[in-house]
């Protein structure tokens, strides 16, 4: 329109309430940037509700005290985390912590409580120094924010196994301790103890480098090899992300029964179940051993638990003893054997309305899978016998690399140097 000119608007004379909520939606770099431009907007980027968002979107974290304040807990997160490790790296395994701190706090506070406080970067770095290699990047992450658990204090993070007289329960290993435990000249070379079972003395690995003929970040059992000096791997995660994820994702959809409070690591299958008369109810899961199986030779070894129970609605006079057992063993060529006894694991259980016995068991097989099938012959008060089923329960190893791959891989890269 003629004779009117318009005003070009200058940005700082916008109420600051109104720039607050500009400047909300910069990344903290731009925050930075912009708090050296002038002294009106130097004030605005050091609010506090700025930097609480800040410590939301980057680090995942919503708590602080007030004599803390939120800028001086993101100066801290930054200097901790993103100056070592990717936004993706820190990011995926802060959510996997978050997750598994909150089933602990909810399912398990003594398990909770044996968490380590965060490692110090000072202390990785002299772990590896110590090492002569570094961590892989997801694990030092990992490490910075718990610190493994501490030894001695309850069940391990990764569950437990018990048999007879054997007890495994594994927990969480510090930086320091991996780094005392390593040994580049033993039988696995460039790998370091992931865990550790005090009982049992047993330890998952993860490959620190490749000089053993490992993949990398790659989280493995031991076990020994007939035939040769080197050892035969069971693989547990071919990274240490996806070790941990599968570990999180277990523990949060309650893939483990808890038994007398502790986790048990029975893989729950629901479809193995098996209902006779409509009023007693057979479940079976299974867990593989690679603490006490070898691949050369063949020897898989496997527990089993099982869960019998009577309906409560059920009429007393179905009430009922076990009386003895009757499995069907099958390997994964086809080859059948029967086993028939008294009792199970030395007891004669009586079933009744709301009734249940559970009971723990081991097998071996000479194959990688196998499964098992059967009944318990029970007898009522009349002397009438009354035949419960168990269904077919399936067994399975984790993947392997045998002695004989790892040197082939130990060739390939000597080659490729």
């Amino acid at each position: 329109m003629a004779g009117v000119t318009s005003k070009k608007l200058n940005l700082l004379e916008l109420p600051s309430e109104v720039l607050l909520q500009i400047i909300s939606n910069l990344p903290y770099r731009s925050l930075c940037r912009i708090g050296r431009t002038c002294k009106q907007l130097r004030a605005l980027s050091l609010d506090e509700s700025l930097w609480k968002q800040q410590c939301q979107t980057e680090f995942f974290v919503k708590e602080c005290t007030e004599e803390e304040g939120w800028l001086r807990q993101f100066r801290w997160l930054h200097g901790r985390f993103a100056r070592h490790h990717s936004a993706a790296v820190y990011r995926n395994m802060r959510r996997l912590w978050d997750r598994l701190e909150k089933y602990l706090q909810e399912n398990d506070r003594e398990m909770y409580d044996s968490l380590r406080e965060p490692c110090d970067y000072s202390e990785i770095q002299i772990a590896e120094q110590k090492m002569t290699c570094r961590f892989p990047a997801d694990l030092r992450c990992s490490l910075q924010i718990h610190n493994g658990q501490q030894m001695g204090s309850g069940v391990g993070v990764y569950g437990c196994m018990t048999i007879s007289t054997y007890y495994r329960s594994e927990g969480l290993l510090d930086a320091a301790s991996m780094a005392r435990l390593y040994d580049n000249d033993g039988d696995l070379p460039g790998c370091v103890p992931l865990t550790y079972c005090l009982v049992s003395q047993k330890s998952q690995y993860v490959a620190v480098n490749d000089e053993g003929g490992f993949t990398v970040g790659e989280v493995f059992y031991p076990t020994p090899d007939q035939y040769s000096t080197d050892a035969d791997i069971f693989i547990t995660g071919k990274t240490y992300t996806e070790w941990f994820t599968d570990l999180v994702e277990a523990l949060e959809s309650k893939k483990f029964p808890r038994i007398d409070g502790r986790v048990f690591r029975f893989h729950d299958d629901p479809e193995c179940e098996a209902v006779t008369k409509d009023c007693f109810t057979v479940k079976a899961t299974s867990c593989f051993m690679p603490d006490l199986s070898t691949v050369h030779p063949p020897h898989f070894f496997f527990t089993y638990r099982i869960i019998m129970t009577m309906d409560p609605s059920a009429s007393s006079s179905e009430s009922c003893q076990l009386e003895t057992r009757h499995w069907v063993i099958t390997d994964e060529e086809g080859n059948e054997e029967t086993v028939d006894g008294r009792g199970v694991v030395g007891q004669f259980p009586m079933m009744t309305p709301g009734a249940e016995f559970s009971w723990i068991s081991c097998t071996t097989f000479n194959t990688t899978y196998g499964n098992m099938r059967g009944h318990f012959t029970m007898k009522n008060d009349d002397g009438e016998e009354i035949i419960i089923l168990c269904p077919t329960y399936h067994m399975k190893c984790l993947p392997y690399k045998t002695a004989a791959e790892r040197r082939q891989q130990i060739l390939r890269r000597k080659k490729n140097l």
